[in-house]
């Protein structure tokens, strides 16, 4: 018989992105029957930092996010299931380019439920042209 019970759902999933640069993607949330989740904003809200380390004991070392200062992210859920993520291109260009760290969390409204659903790497690669030249 098992002993051991996780209930760490958290995805992993890294991102590389070029400073300077605007970024967007999407993932498709399921459920454990295969069927989109609606995780449209009445329902879900999400959170996203990137950080320099894991420390989360302050927001000293927080790059961009999608809570508070710094900002620059997005996280927009939809009825079909589709969270998209996007990055600003003021941000961008102020990150540095380095490794860091990131998670997103959800919040379900109707429960007051927090869940990570997915974490990674953050990796900003160098860019040569100026988006304000």
């Amino acid at each position: 018989m098992a002993t051991t019970l996780n209930l760490d759902i958290a995805q992993e999933l890294d991102i590389t992105v070029r400073k300077g640069d605007n970024f967007s993607f999407t993932v498709t949330v399921k459920d454990s029957n295969g069927d989109a989740v609606d995780i449209s904003p009445g329902n879900y809200t999400f959170n996203i930092d990137v950080r320099t380390s894991t420390d989360r004991s302050s927001r000293d070392n927080v790059v961009l996010s999608s809570a508070g200062i710094p900002g620059g992210l997005t996280a927009t859920g939809a009825a079909d299931g589709t969270l998209t993520i996007e990055g600003g291109v003021i941000a961008m260009d102020n990150i540095q380019e380095g490794s860091y760290v990131y998670d997103i969390q959800s919040f379900k409204a109707d429960t007051s439920f927090y869940q990570t659903w997915f974490f990674g790497q953050f990796i900003v690669n160098a860019d040569i042209t100026d988006y304000n030249a």
